[in-house]
């Protein structure tokens, strides 16, 4: 499994031979190592994300989130975590990881946020890209630092925090 063996032990013609093709046809899907190792990776790990519908949008997010952290507590999360490691050093799977997993879970954040400034379910001066920032470097953050992701109890108090500054409760004011 490419994942396994980790992103710079993989090389292109290893892959075709494993595959049975030409190299050519390897580069006429994937442009790159790193295109092919973060494919390699989100087909092997079925990371799915669902965006669920609660009701609210703090009960949409925290859903979300401990669906998040429950995928990278795994063996599937290390190897996430180096692949983003990776990134800040490869242009190319910084390009990739943006494509495949930022970009898709960014716009469902961003229009949630509209969504629930429309509810009133939070301010209208609201900056989505902090919110968004704060909520998920819950994260990321000690993931990245390897220090693992929170337990679910130290989760719920980071977002508790998080969502009192990003959160009305609906139809009152928010307080600040």
């Amino acid at each position: 499994m490419l994942v396994e063996r980790g992103y710079t032990g993989m090389a292109i013609e290893s892959v075709a031979v494993r595959a049975g093709v030409a190299k050519a046809t390897i580069y006429k899907w994937w442009s790159d190592r790193a295109s092919l190792a973060v494919d390699a990776f989100f087909e092997n790990t079925k990371i799915e994300l669902v965006f669920p519908n609660t009701g609210s949008a703090s009960g949409d997010f925290r859903a979300q989130i401990h669906a998040l952290a429950s995928i990278l507590r795994t063996p599937a999360g290390d190897a996430f975590a180096a692949m983003i490691a990776g990134a800040r050093n490869d242009a190319s799977i910084q390009r990739a990881v943006a494509e495949r997993w930022v970009r898709p879970r960014g716009v469902w954040g961003q229009e949630r946020l509209q969504r629930a400034k429309r509810d009133g379910e939070c301010p209208d001066e609201l900056d989505n890209g902090a919110a968004l920032s704060t909520l998920y470097s819950i994260l990321y953050g000690p993931l990245l630092l390897g220090l693992g992701v929170p337990p679910e109890p130290m989760l719920d108090r980071c977002l508790d925090i998080a969502f009192r500054g990003i959160f009305t409760k609906r139809g009152e004011p928010h307080d600040r």
